[in-house]
């Protein structure tokens, strides 16, 4: 592997990150599924060259640049799925509200319910 193969794995990162980007623009879900599981599958592919590599050589100014400007790209767009997310959630629990029933063992605490009292006192004081 040499140090251009470096280059081009980058310039693969950053091409498939700025699609996932532009499907969440678009809206489309299918264009953001497939290009973030190939920015997934690239990510991977690059840690496996930079560790066949070495750090040490890895270590230009330009590639550590161009890295943390992908790492911010990355977070950002990370960021904004997890913005698109919370969105369609919530129009899914306006369309398709939850039912308000309680389950059978809500709030019963790590031993149970306290036993109910019987008989006319209901609270005893000493």
């Amino acid at each position: 592997m040499s140090i251009s193969h470096l280059d081009i794995q980058l310039d693969f990162l950053e091409s498939q990150c700025r699609d996932a980007q532009a499907g969440l623009l678009d809206k489309s879900p299918m264009a953001v599924q497939s290009s973030v599981a190939a920015l997934q599958r690239l990510a991977v592919e690059f840690i496996q060259i930079v560790d066949e590599v070495g750090l040490v050589q890895c270590g230009s100014p330009s590639r550590i640049q161009r890295i943390r400007a992908l790492s911010s790209g990355v977070a950002t767009l990370r960021e904004n799925l997890l913005r698109r997310l919370a969105y369609v959630e919530r129009g899914l629990e306006i369309v398709v509200p939850a039912t308000r029933e309680k389950a059978t063992y809500a709030g019963a605490g790590a031993y149970g319910r306290p036993v109910r009292q019987s008989g006319a006192f209901s609270v005893l004081s000493a």
